[in-house]
């Protein structure tokens, strides 16, 4: 169907897919969904018609489909008529302490989106500003800009729970 050999594939999911499967539940937080959204990232990548080329942007354009399957996810009409508390009270997400300061993690989760995403490309998949505003076709202020935000809004959230973190 698509240019990529079913060996390139396994290869690619291989590499990558912990990555796809991360940047999804970030950004939905529930495991069956981002696990949906992993395989509708594989069939993308399957039917894609042209050889992704330089590798980094084969990782880059995975992100980036994640990312946008994800909206799609939020833009569906079933997610809409739920309210987000709906969400949350069913939400898998578990603090854990003995994973990355769990507590940390959640404060991110609770981020809007446009935070989230660039928090989670910048600090967990150490991506550059200017990476990742042309993975996501951004101006570079714009990313610089909704990443100091982010923080802050992290900031405030860690100061309530009188925990001390440095960005």
């Amino acid at each position: 169907m698509g240019i990529y050999s079913r060996d390139e594939i396994e290869k690619i999911l291989k590499q990558y897919g912990d990555t796809i499967y991360r940047m999804a539940f970030v950004q939905v937080k529930k495991h069956d969904v981002a696990e949906d959204i992993y395989q509708e990232v594989c069939v993308k990548l399957l039917k894609q018609k042209a050889r992704i080329e330089p590798e980094e942007h084969l990782k880059a354009w995975l992100l980036r489909t994640a990312i946008n399957c994800c909206k799609d996810y939020w833009k569906s009409a079933w997610v809409k008529r739920l309210s987000w508390k709906e969400i949350e009270e069913t939400s898998e997400v578990t603090v854990n302490a003995e994973e990355h300061d769990g507590y940390l993690t959640e404060c991110v989760w609770r981020l809007p989106e446009k935070y989230r995403s660039l928090i989670h490309l910048y600090y967990y998949e150490d991506y550059s500003q200017k990476e990742i505003a042309e993975m996501l076709h951004m101006k570079e202020n714009t990313v610089a800009i909704r990443l100091l935000r982010g923080r802050e809004k992290l900031r405030e959230m860690l100061m309530k729970e009188d925990r001390n973190y440095e960005f």
